[in-house]
């Protein structure tokens, strides 16, 4: 028997078994990349939080109305209190999971350096977070509960031509 015909059969079989996983592959990650820009669009623009609960603690309507945050296409955010820049940071998303993840980076303000993990879903004008405090595991539901270690926040879109 000639061991090279059969290493060389095996090695064919093996990249003919493969070629259909490695075109499933890239199409996976080509859906995850048009659904992250198409998610990036859809964030794209300034919101205003509606409502805020940090720990269990609910936040005053007075001081909620106050925030607001500007999102860029590529994930960029500046957050914004009375108008005044607070923090500004990046985020990257994977809305291909459930729920939607999503990641904030502080590049400025109190946790500048730090990374933040949360989920979010969006309809319509609204954007609700959830985000655990620096250390804290990833989010697996929206809610804040005391002890938690989580903000939950909703956010209403700002309507561009007001």
């Amino acid at each position: 028997m000639n061991t090279r015909f059969f290493r060389a059969t095996a090695i064919g079989a093996a990249i003919l078994c493969l070629a259909p996983l490695m075109a499933l592959a890239q199409t996976v990650a080509d859906t995850k990349e048009e659904a992250t820009k198409k998610d990036h669009l859809a964030i794209e623009g300034t919101w205003r939080a509606i409502s805020l609960e940090v720990n269990g603690n609910p936040v005053g309507a007075d001081d909620v109305k106050k925030i607001t945050t500007e999102n860029g296409r590529d994930g960029e955010w500046t957050l914004l209190v009375d108008g005044k820049d607070v923090a500004e940071g990046t985020s990257t998303i994977d809305p291909t999971v459930t729920p939607k993840t999503i990641d904030f980076k502080t590049t400025k303000g109190n946790n500048a350096g730090q990374t933040a993990f949360g989920i979010y879903e969006m309809s319509g004008k609204i954007r609700k977070l959830c985000i655990a405090e620096q250390g804290k595991p990833r989010p697996a539901d929206f809610s804040a509960t005391a002890g938690s270690g989580r903000m939950l926040v909703v956010f209403e879109r700002v309507d561009p031509t007001k």
